[in-house]
């Protein structure tokens, strides 16, 4: 008598899959080495969950515990990349000079806002007195914790704005703005000496009032007495308490007037 094929697949005994075990298999595609000799991924640096079908993770292949470090490492370096704080790598805290009469109450605010950022951080004083060495100082301790940030001049980044629409950009316009933005901390130094212009205004307006909308953490620098010839919607906007904690290097003097003597013990 012929089988009936069907009814024998029907008759073959199913795994229980609700009560199969979570069993992490080496991924065979080797894309990123590992270089520790990981008996877990067996140096491919990837795994393959064995999980029921329809589990979010089936198939798929999750990074090893082995490249955590690596990818953490590659993660902060293009962090850094795009945060344009090359120059300023080398400002934070512990070589700013905060013995400075009426400087600590500045220190201990700015110390405050890189633990926790929170609304909007306004540096307000003259030439000098240390407004973009805290900014940075804030900029690079939230790099180090893996923060998306950015910071550059007001100058800067109306340039860098203009340059999107040259033929030979390699950005485009709603690429560089939607990143600055969206950016976990923007840091926008030296408002007001910007060379303005209707078109430069209403951009800058834009980018703040997104912020200033949805309250994501910026700093901003300037100058107490040009701050009176931005944009007054703007200026509106730097004197709302409830987003923005306004410091005033109120009497301070030249900082660097402070600092100890390059080659001093």
């Amino acid at each position: 008598m012929r089988r009936n094929i069907s009814d024998k697949k029907k008759r073959s005994p199913q795994p229980n899959l609700k009560h199969m075990e979570h069993v992490e298999i080496p991924f065979l595609l080797k894309t990123i080495p590992s270089s520790n000799g990981c008996t877990r991924c067996e140096g491919t640096g990837y795994v393959r969950v064995d999980v029921p079908y329809g589990d979010p993770t089936f198939g798929k292949a999750i990074p090893c515990h082995c490249t955590k470090a690596e990818r953490d490492k590659k993660r902060l370096q293009s962090l850094r990349g795009i945060s344009r704080l090359e120059a300023l790598g080398n400002k934070n805290f512990q070589n700013f000079f905060p013995r400075i009469p009426g400087m600590p109450k500045v220190y201990l605010t700015a110390e405050q806002f890189a633990q926790d950022p929170d609304g909007w951080l306004v540096l307000l004083g003259g030439h000098g007195c240390g407004k973009t060495h805290l900014a940075a100082a804030i900029a690079n301790a939230r790099l180090a914790r893996g923060s998306q940030v950015l910071f550059m001049t007001v100058s800067d980044l109306l340039d860098h704005l203009r340059a999107t629409f040259a033929p030979t950009s390699t950005m485009l316009y709603d690429q560089l703005f939607s990143r600055l933005q969206e950016a976990e901390l923007l840091v926008l130094d030296d408002l007001g000496t910007e060379q303005s212009s209707p078109w430069a205004g209403g951009k800058l307006f834009q980018l703040l009032d997104y912020r200033y909308t949805y309250r994501l953490p910026t700093i901003i620098t300037a100058d107490q007495q040009v701050l009176q010839t931005v944009d007054e919607r703007i200026r509106s906007r730097l004197m709302d308490k409830s987003v923005v904690t306004q410091v005033t290097f109120d009497g301070i003097l030249d900082y660097r007037l402070y600092l100890p003597p390059k080659n001093s013990v």
